[in-house]
């Protein structure tokens, strides 16, 4: 047993300790991954709140929508409006027109009806439509809109269910407070990973080690069982971007450290210190130092092994390519339909020579429900969008085999301002000499437009996904050099490029 209990010992010493290194190495990105798992257990702990039943009834046909009252915005409003009226000649020769445009009624931006209308004369009521709105058989709204001929018919319609929302438990709003947190919390926990894995190599303290060790692996192994079962965080981090792991495949290897620590727990007695506790005591501080510093200066600069998609010498456009021939992905077309009260999903087959209007079902949505995933290449969301965000450049991108510059801005609001200046005068040069210039931000136009005007940017920017953005680069802001598709260099906006490196660069 004595055997076995130190053997243990070595490998759980060595595991933690190996763990904490390479989340220490990017606690950026380790904090990412807290603060969704915050957000996750926080949506999932919220208090259920009742569904509005919205029903728009035109005399002919019935839409039904359900939408969940949101607990902080419980107003939700329908808009209703036609488009411009457009003329149309008639083909009898005359001069008269038909004129058309289409009515409809839209929920927090989602389209929940809408009709083609005609008309020769204005001020024709051309469309009847009643709106109804309930909770729990309590009334919220009785309106009808009409839809008059050559007016806009445009209305507002609010349906406040701020009465009927219920409040969240202390649980809810202590996860959610624990967010800004969650890089402090990261950091915590890398020191501890390796201060306790090297406590435990060398016998200090053994059943306080021990014990503390068997508190964090068994909340690993609830957070992995949970994300693993409920399919909510797809990658644990347990490893970082180093050695991904799939939920399951992490709750395996918690159950292997669980069942380690047990052995070890149960062999105590075995496990004896190798230096003295004065001694032990200062190489433990000496070490958490050393981690806690390793930590804070990955932090502040760039991890210092990148594991990233976007590293020094990866080819992005062979990241992000979807080979000839390869599998895509496979959807079917699912109808939602309600019948006394209750949904049920339908499929275009199971709908086929049915009359669901005489049955009594009242037609709620359709979905597109995935069937099988198809080949999904490493680099999969890097987008380069207007904003509009209808029109993708990035192929325009991969096109240009001259050097180029990503400027990454993932959050304006937690942008680190002071590099602002520097990021002025790197814009200007790379610009003035006409090579590909790429400033990437995942905010809202507004944002992004008093930001520019504040900090005097005259250059315009694309937008991405935010989360892409976060695993471009450890940094907000953060630059990315490339030359054609191939990352050349990366600054993080603690340590920008001075203008004459870039000139001895590019030469």
């Amino acid at each position: 047993m004595k055997i076995i209990a130190n053997i243990f010992r070595v490998f759980v010493g060595l595991l933690f300790i190996f763990s904490g290194l390479i989340k220490a190495n990017d606690p950026t990105g380790f904090s990412y991954k807290l603060d969704e798992y915050f957000s996750v257990f926080s949506e999932d702990l919220e208090t259920s709140q009742d569904s509005i039943s919205i029903e728009i009834n035109n005399g002919s046909d019935k839409i039904l929508k359900k939408a969940e009252i949101n607990a902080s915005n419980p107003q939700l409003q329908l808009v209703v409006e036609t488009t411009d009226w457009k003329a149309v000649p008639l083909e009898n020769g005359l001069s008269d027109s038909l004129y058309f445009s289409d009515a409809s009624i839209s929920l927090d931006g989602e389209v929940l009806f809408t009709q083609s209308l005609n008309a020769k004369d204005s001020n024709i009521v051309l469309l009847e439509t009643g709106i109804l709105a309930h909770v729990n058989a309590k009334q919220l709204l009785d309106e009808k809109v009409v839809f008059k001929s050559f007016s806009d018919n445009q209305k507002v319609v609010t349906i406040d269910a701020a009465k009927y929302t219920k409040e969240n438990s202390w649980m809810v709003n202590w996860l959610q407070g624990l967010r800004p947190y969650a890089l402090g919390i990261a950091i915590l926990i890398c020191v501890l990973e390796i201060v306790l894995g090297l406590a435990l190599l060398i016998g200090w303290a053994p059943k306080l080690n021990v014990w503390l060790l068997l508190l964090m692996v068994i909340m690993f192994s609830f957070l992995t069982w949970y994300s693993a079962h409920y399919n909510k965080v797809t990658d644990c981090g347990c490893f970082g971007d180093a050695i991904k792991l799939t939920p399951w495949q992490s709750f395996y290897k918690d159950m292997i450290l669980l069942g380690s620590l047990l052995i070890i727990l149960f062999g105590i007695k075995y496990i004896k210190p190798i230096f003295s506790n004065s001694f032990s005591v200062r190489l433990l501080t000496v070490f958490t130092l050393l981690a806690t510093g390793f930590s804070v200066y990955c932090w502040h600069y760039l991890p210092v092994k990148d594991f990233l998609k976007f590293k020094v010498g990866n080819d992005i456009k062979k990241l992000a390519v979807v080979p000839e021939g390869a599998p895509s992905d496979k959807y079917e077309n699912i109808f939602i339909y309600s019948k006394n009260g209750v949904e049920e999903e339908l499929t275009l087959e199971q709908m086929t020579g049915r009359d669901l209007k005489a049955e009594g079902y009242v037609f709620v949505d359709r979905i597109d429900k995935l069937i099988s995933k198809g080949f999904e290449p490493e680099i999969h969301d890097f987008k380069i969008m207007d904003e509009s965000r209808s029109n993708d450049y990035v192929d325009d991108f991969f096109a240009d085999s001259s050097w180029k510059m990503l400027v990454v801005i993932n959050d304006i609001s937690n942008v680190n301002t002071e590099a602002m200046k520097e990021l002025r005068s790197i814009a200007t040069f790379w610009t003035d000499r006409k090579l590909g210039f790429y400033p990437l931000t995942a905010s809202s136009a507004e944002e992004l437009e008093e930001f520019r005007h504040t900090h005097q940017l005259d250059f315009p920017f694309y937008f991405g996904d935010k989360t892409n953005l976060k695993s471009i680069i450890r940094s907000n802001p953060g630059i990315v050099l490339l030359k054609g598709n191939v990352v050349y260099k990366t600054w993080p906006s603690t340590r920008l490029p001075s203008t004459e490196k870039l000139e001895e660069i590019i030469k």
